[in-house]
């Protein structure tokens, strides 16, 4: 299935691995918003893929790396104790063909942010409804959402 314009990853995932094809994605969701975090949980465990954490913070997101050894990250900017951008280096450190999503709500300062992220490893950046209640009700946030993970966990090598 070709991606649509607006789901065009901003760098091409690695070459897939052809020993783990069966292998379910695994996911991790580092957001500090509940609302959001239960949401894309539920999403991405209708279309198929594990859950293999949520996490508040990169705090506790760079634990539940160490644990779960997820494919794919997706990973809030704005947290507290430990922001996304800082998360970043230190979870490509710990497992460097991890495939990490940046989120966050598209701001101009955020866009910077986010290239700056790109720029760090991350392999593509998600804008998230500036509301709890636009993500709940944005058809296009889920679907190009569950896209990335789509692609970039097929492609992660294990």
């Amino acid at each position: 299935m070709a991606l649509s314009p607006a789901v065009v990853p901003l760098r091409s995932p690695p070459a897939q691995s052809t020993t783990s094809a069966a292998a379910p994605i695994r996911v991790l969701i580092a957001d500090d918003s509940a609302v959001v975090r239960g949401l894309v949980a539920r999403w991405l465990g209708e279309a198929g893929f594990v859950v293999a954490g949520t996490a508040s913070n990169g705090r506790i997101a760079l634990e539940m790396l160490a644990k779960h050894d997820p494919d794919v990250v997706l990973l809030d900017i704005e947290m507290p104790e430990l922001d996304g951008t800082t998360a970043l280096p230190r979870m490509l450190a710990m497992s460097p063909n991890l495939q990490v999503v940046m989120m966050s709500t598209l701001t101009t300062r955020n866009a910077d942010i986010s290239l700056k992220c790109l720029a760090h490893g991350a392999v593509d950046y998600l804008a998230k409804p500036e509301s709890n209640r636009g993500v709940t009700t944005s058809e296009t946030f889920r679907v190009e959402l569950i896209e990335r993970v789509r692609v970039f966990g097929a492609a992660r090598a294990r």
